[in-house]
């Protein structure tokens, strides 16, 4: 939270760092207690910015973008946060993935009571309008922390307030529905006192559009479809109503940072909190390229006739990228095209590419890898240049693809020249857009089926701000068929929110996951379409946009590169077990047996 006060900031992290061991010991003396804390209006800030900083959970990326890579979208080159574990089959009660998640949520969850149970020995010395603000944003961030622990583990343990450790009760887990009734009333409580929108001086802070727009989003994963819905229209006609902003690429830039879209957003700054998202997303000019976009992903973006890749007569399998969801060109450097100021290349032998400056080939650069062993010789066709190879390999990616979105590129550029290291990236993410509450209510009434103009005009904003200044007038949704919307919000949520973290629990509540998640991850041939184009290849995509390469050349990936798909990773979903985590053990141990886990684990 960039614009949250930071030396209010760093004095929570600097108190709730020494007391986060002992948070439910309020008898502690040097802990904040309820004796020696929460008295005046600036202590509640302190205590209320501490639960904000568990928001910003980064295990060396922001928990986002590492939902993202447990998924069919992308492909974890490092296993960067432990994700292949939930990728492959291997999850366990004692992964650092299951307890990193867990530990963390549940440190939001205590610091949130720890407020809203002492909060009133400060009300006296609190201007009146402020205390209820504090109280509302407290309730929404604890209900977004249970929102994300019940989606994991299905049913948790859910406390409410703050007791001494002479009083603490150990408890069993409750049902979920139970703690989303109450997180849903806590949010409406929240909404109901927090203004539409936070003045740009505390971007970062919840709002009631906020708080709407995390009941929409509840709600529907819930199954309540008149929730979702009334909830997305609050935010949709809000008298300080947001608005899309108008350049879908722009958005995740800092152009788009503090634009009316993003309801909640998640800020860093050097010396408070960073993240290294820009780093392992990044090409080799700046980056690791760790974590890459799959080519499931890549054949999932629609043509610009509104058609998925495998219905559409006039798509080229030998030019895949052409004519294509200007969404897809927005959030993946594609092959040929330019980012962090040079060519993106397909081969993973290319021997050079070109350094680009204001449109303009400026400079030949060697690949010290092209995929070859170290000290071969290579020339360069283009001039005759001879390189010995050795090294990284530059300007592709493992499987093909980089990630744009929330790549800070200006700075995986700049570090190149000395500048500052992307490990330490600054680059803003978002939590909830106004993206989301449309794509929420149109599929709420869609799976309602009340399915009226407004589901259309809801789709079709969306879909006509990805198309702005591409050159493509949009593809309008017209048809009112449920069956056809139902195929048509799927995709457009996934070509939406890419790289954004909402895929996991999207596939999970479609329960299309054993489907989606129970196949070869592919990357891109690495020396280009023209075998695919020449066999005339096209995977087929079925209802749930399972995509099926029945048929397409796959091998393992090997140095050289080849013109077959690249297997990426085997991917195991059991239905039995893998739709929730596993309860950690560290908390059944503690408990006795008493907090059970999840089935198959």
């Amino acid at each position: 939270m960039k614009n949250i006060k930071y030396i209010i900031w760093s004095l929570g992290l600097l108190i709730f760092a020494a007391c986060e061991d002992n948070v439910l010991n309020l008898e502690d003396p040097g802990s904040p207690t309820d004796a020696t804390f929460f008295r005046t209006e600036a202590q509640l800030e302190v205590a209320l910015t501490g639960i904000y900083e568990q928001l910003n959970y980064v295990n060396a990326v922001p928990f986002p973008q590492l939902l993202d890579h447990t998924t069919d979208y992308a492909f974890n080159r490092g296993n960067v946060g432990g994700t292949i574990a939930a990728t492959t089959g291997g999850l366990t009660s004692t992964e650092g993935i299951v307890n990193g998640f867990w530990n963390n949520f549940y440190t939001g969850v205590q610091r949130a009571n720890n407020l809203l149970t002492n909060m009133e020995k400060a009300l006296d010395d609190t201007d009146p309008n402020r205390f209820q603000q504090i109280r509302a944003e407290a309730l929404f961030l604890r209900a977004l922390f249970y929102s994300y622990l019940t989606e994991l583990y299905g049913d948790v343990p859910f406390r409410t307030e703050v007791t001494s450790l002479e009083e603490l009760e150990v408890i069993a887990r409750t049902p979920k529905s139970e703690i989303v009734a109450s997180i849903i009333t806590d949010l409406k409580e929240a909404a109901a006192i927090l203004p539409p929108t936070q003045a740009a001086t505390d971007r970062g802070r919840a709002s009631a559009n906020a708080a709407n727009a995390l009941i929409s989003r509840i709600a529907l994963y819930n199954e309540d479809f008149a929730l979702a819905e009334s909830a997305a229209l609050k935010v949709m006609n809000s008298a300080d109503g947001p608005s899309l902003y108008p350049n879908y690429e722009e958005l995740f830039t800092d152009a788009g940072v503090g634009s009316s879209e993003v309801l909640l957003d998640l800020s860093y700054i050097n010396g408070t909190k960073t993240h290294g998202l820009s780093q392992r997303q990044g090409s080799r000019f700046g980056g690791w390229c760790q974590l890459v976009p799959s080519q499931q992903t890549v054949d999932s973006y629609e043509t610009v006739n509104g058609l998925p890749i495998d219905e559409d007569p006039e798509y080229d399998p030998a030019n895949p990228f052409e004519n294509r969801d200007p969404r897809l060109a927005a959030t993946i450097a594609l092959p040929n095209s330019v980012w962090t100021g040079h060519i993106i290349q397909q081969h993973s032998d290319s021997i050079a590419t070109w350094r680009i400056e204001d449109g303009v080939k400026v400079e030949r650069v060697f690949n010290p890898n092209a995929a070859n062993p170290a000290g071969r010789t290579i020339v360069d066709p283009y001039d005759g240049t001879e390189y010995v190879t050795g090294g990284s390999n530059r300007f592709t990616a493992f499987s093909g693809y980089f990630w744009k979105k929330f790549s800070d590129a200006p700075r995986l550029l700049g570090s190149l020249n000395g500048g500052p290291s992307p490990l330490q990236s600054e680059q803003t993410i978002y939590l909830i857009r106004y993206a989301e509450v449309l794509m929420n209510y149109a599929e709420a009434k869609i799976e309602a089926g009340s399915i009226d103009g407004s589901v259309l005009t809801a789709i079709n904003t969306v879909r006509e701000r990805a198309y702005n200044n591409s050159g493509f007038d949009y593809p309008a949704v017209t048809t009112t068929d449920q069956a056809e919307l139902r195929k048509i919000i799927r995709r457009e949520r996934k070509a939406e929110f890419a790289d954004e973290g909402l895929r996991l629990f999207d596939i999970k509540r479609w329960q299309i996951a054993e489907k989606v998640l129970n196949t070869t991850l592919l990357g891109g041939p690495a020396n280009g379409f023209s075998k695919i184009g020449d066999m005339n290849f096209v995977p087929s995509i079925d209802a749930d946009g399972h995509i099926d390469y029945t048929g397409a050349p796959t091998q393992p990936r090997v140095e050289l590169g080849n013109l077959d798909y690249r297997e990426l990773e085997k991917r195991v979903f059991d239905p039995v077990k893998h739709y929730l985590w596993p309860i950690p053990q560290a908390e059944i141990d503690a408990t006795d047996n008493l907090v059970t886990q999840n089935p198959g684990y």
